[in-house]
């Protein structure tokens, strides 16, 4: 039995324990290269030395294609690239026409080596193009794929994730993708990277989603959505505004990611009116004002 000393300690570790994780989290926040893929384009390497000062510590890479050429920049401003991003054919083998996959990342292989060269502990499939989700035959034939890159991937230490969407809440009679996601995927192998921003989108609550998601959920996306749609909708570029502007409740969210044990979180926004630097300086300044007066995380 239990002593209400032992008791004590046990809670006092956990309590420690969660602290560690929350003040990692802060110490690192990180981006999502999307929202600076025209700055990319121009000049890398200014690009991620304004990510740097505006206080980023870490990024999401999102065309693995540019790896070889871009990373040493990024690395050379101490940003580290925690995660990247993928299409469904660098992970199926499933080409397209329109897609040109260098030989080097031809392969599941070829492409969790060269995630492993330059330090990537996740690989994250970003986005299914629309034929490609016709039915739920698909999503469960995608699954399987899923889980035997996912199971590669862990001999390299890598984190193999899906990065949702809103079409994946969307019912296919009496069931929606992501609860099929949820009974096949395998919950060690696959993991998700939620992004809050299109689960509230689909007219769900993200902080409910994440501690429902418990340890499953192992990245963020943190974006904020200025107003739910009149109906149902593509999203217009003018719905995606820095954190703290918009409708989602970001204190619940990062105190449900606090609980599940999220690994990291990065901030993205893939439109903007304005700057995005001044944006994603908004978005980070926003987040260090909620860790001040709450202690939340990021």
């Amino acid at each position: 039995m239990l002593t209400a000393s032992n008791k004590y300690a046990m809670a006092k570790e956990l309590t420690q324990q969660q602290s560690t994780k929350a003040s990692v989290l802060i110490d690192n926040p990180g981006v999502q290269l999307y929202s600076v893929r025209d700055h990319l384009g121009n000049n890398a390497g200014a690009t991620f030395e304004k990510l740097a000062a505006i206080g980023y510590k870490h990024v999401e890479w999102f065309d693995v294609t540019t790896l070889a050429a871009q990373a040493s920049l990024a690395k050379a401003e101490d940003l580290t690239i925690t995660s990247a991003h993928v299409l469904s054919p660098y992970l199926t083998g499933q080409q397209r026409l329109n897609m040109n996959i260098p030989t080097s990342l031809s392969s599941p292989e070829k492409l969790i080596e060269t995630l492993n060269s330059h330090g990537v502990k996740n690989l994250v499939l970003s986005y299914l193009f629309e034929d490609e989700r016709q039915n739920l035959e698909q999503y469960k034939q995608l699954s399987d794929h899923l889980n035997r890159v996912g199971e590669l991937c862990q001999p390299a230490g890598i984190q193999l994730c899906y990065h949702n969407h809103d079409f994946e809440f969307n019912r296919f009679d009496e069931h929606s993708p992501f609860e099929l996601f949820l009974q096949e995927l395998d919950s060690e192998k696959v993991k998700f990277e939620l992004d809050v921003f299109w689960v509230k989108y689909a007219g769900l609550e993200p902080a409910k989603l994440i501690t429902e998601l418990g340890s499953r959920c192992h990245l963020l996306h943190l974006k904020d959505l200025k107003q739910m749609p009149s109906m149902k909708e593509p999203a217009e570029k003018g719905f995606f505004q820095p954190l703290g502007q918009g409708i989602i409740d970001f204190p619940a969210i990062l105190s449900a990611a606090q609980s599940a044990g999220v690994n990291c979180g990065f901030v993205e926004q893939d439109h903007t009116s304005g700057n995005i630097f001044t944006e994603l300086t908004t978005s980070l300044n926003y987040l260090k004002t909620l860790n001040s007066q709450s202690g939340q995380l990021l």
